[in-house]
């Protein structure tokens, strides 16, 4: 008798957790590497924002890359995963980027498709992106299957690059895993059609149950970084995550982009005191994880290059002393609206060493070394808040609700709480930050940029910094704290116009012929 009765205890305890056990989250975790390619990119890693503006960083590009699978059987590649497109392209193995003869492709794989049994062509070259320096990708848009993670995707739609016309043949060819609106896809601009991309294929498969996904890509120093599709860590993130209205294109009503409404900015350095702020912005900022820099109104990144003692400097761009990063400043991001989410960022993060295989540059009146510095003036393309910014934040992006999770981001962070995000609400909101940005954007320019050499290894001037930023510290803290605050008044540093740079490289997309993609 006492032996039936344990064991049909034992038969409640897993009817009262099969349930739990059924309903296990759907979500797709993907951690990706980080990989930074210096020079002047080419097509590629230049990409195409969602406003059509070509985006090139020619001081350094950060690429985020997911091993996948395509094809039957699988050929490995690793893409670049980007929220500010939304097609997926390949570099074709086949073309004389990745032929034998060339090595451009050997890091990131290629493509052949006749080693393919589940290969299928739509349309042979109407796959085409133009660049104004007459570099042009063309090829084909192809459908095959996709499988990432544990995750697969059946006959999943994308472009096969097949060539491309160049002025050098030095950059890495790089494939692109674009997971921003459907109305980002290059065949939308020219057809007005849009084909399921892979969140909306995820969906369509019972992976996932709503178009969301959150993002953190960690600190600088460690090169990886995790994806969630369709869910939540809330151990990645500390304080509130709020939500955030998606702002549509002002010209069309159509949301198009990651665009949220900057209300207010602030500086704080020694003791805490506020060395800057701007208030009431209402500036319309896309939050880009395929941008590698932060770029903020002219009049703003030109105060902070004042602020922080940064040198524009003909052979290395826009460069400050390497010990700024032990600076105890923050820059104070404030969204939505006065009381709304302040993304707290150590200014540590926006100090961009060079590279191992360039000497390090000094200052000829200080003799510090330089670093490359993370923010510059947008000009008249759109507000980009890129990998510096995005890396002391935690973003949740939902395409379902058109809204933005925002939280200050906890980085090197070890541990894991995975919540499913579901078609009502992403889990651990707990309030939503109204606010209205207009995004007016032509995106018909690419960013000031300089390209740096290794030139004589000596920049000529160093000023010092108009802000009292702080005694050094001893490093960049794991956890980037904030709460809600409101911006103090104005008081911003006088100063001429700093001269940028830079060749402005625009993009277009041009697609011949109606594409039947559905």
């Amino acid at each position: 008798m006492q032996t039936f009765i344990a064991y049909l205890l034992f038969a409640f305890q897993w009817l009262a957790i099969l349930p739990g056990i059924l309903a296990s989250p759907k979500v797709i975790s993907l951690d990706f590497d980080r990989y930074e390619v210096f020079g002047d990119t080419k097509p590629g890693l230049r990409r195409r924002d969602t406003s059509g503006a070509d985006i090139t960083n020619s001081q350094g590009s950060l690429l985020y890359l997911l091993n996948v699978t395509i094809g039957t059987p699988p050929q490995k590649l690793s893409l670049q995963l980007d929220t500010g497109s939304s097609d997926i392209w390949l570099p074709w193995a086949k073309s004389s980027q990745c032929s034998n003869r060339n090595t451009r492709c050997s890091g990131s794989g290629s493509f052949d498709e006749t080693l393919s049994s589940s290969y299928q062509l739509l349309q042979a070259s109407t796959f085409l992106i133009s660049y104004v320096d007459g570099t042009k990708i063309r090829g084909d848009y192809i459908r095959d299957n996709l499988a990432v993670g544990s995750s697969s995707v059946i006959n999943m739609t994308m472009g096969l690059a097949k060539t491309a016309s160049e002025q050098d043949n030095v950059s890495p060819f790089q494939g692109i895993i674009g997971v921003g609106f459907e109305t980002g896809e290059a065949v939308y601009a020219q057809t007005g059609q849009v084909y399921p991309n892979i969140i909306s294929q995820f969906k369509a498969s019972g992976a996932i149950n709503t178009r969301a996904y959150s993002l953190w890509l960690n600190s600088k120093e460690n090169g990886k970084g995790t994806i969630l599709f369709g869910g939540v860590d809330t151990a990645k993130y500390s304080g509130d995550l709020v939500s955030l209205p998606i702002q549509p294109d002002a010209r069309t009503g159509t949301v198009m982009s990651f665009t949220v409404a900057l209300d207010n900015f602030n500086v704080m350095g020694a003791n805490s005191q506020n060395q800057y702020s701007k208030s009431n912005l209402s500036l319309p900022v896309i939050l880009d994880s395929g941008t590698t820099l932060t770029y903020l109104p002219d009049s703003m990144a030109n105060d902070l290059y004042t602020g922080v003692g940064a040198t524009v400097s003909t052979t290395y761009g826009v460069v400050v002393p390497c010990d700024l990063q032990n600076s105890a400043a923050t820059f104070n991001f404030g969204f939505g609206n006065p009381n709304g989410p302040v993304i707290t960022a150590p200014i540590a993060q926006f100090v961009l060493p060079f590279p191992a295989d360039i000497p390090a540059p000094t200052f000829r009146s200080t003799g510090k070394v330089a670093c490359r510095w993370g923010i510059q003036a947008a000009a008249n393309r759109p507000i980009l808040f890129g990998d510096t910014f995005l890396r002391g934040a935690y973003v949740v992006y939902n395409l379902d609700n058109n809204e933005i999770g925002l939280a200050n981001a906890i980085v090197n962070a070890t541990t894991s709480n995975v919540k499913e995000i579901t078609a009502k609400q992403i889990p651990g909101i707990t309030s939503t930050a109204a606010g209205v940005a207009k995004q007016t954007a032509s995106g018909l320019q690419g960013p000031n940029s300089a390209a740096f050499s290794t030139g004589s290894g000596v920049i000529a001037t160093a000023t010092g910094p108009a802000f009292n930023l702080g005694s050094s510290t001893a490093g960049a803290s794991s956890s980037n704290a904030g709460g809600k605050k409101s911006a103090a008044g104005v008081n911003s540093p006088s100063m001429g116009v700093v001269t940028m740079l830079a060749g402005v490289v625009s993009i277009m997309a041009i697609l011949g012929g109606a594409l039947l993609l559905g």
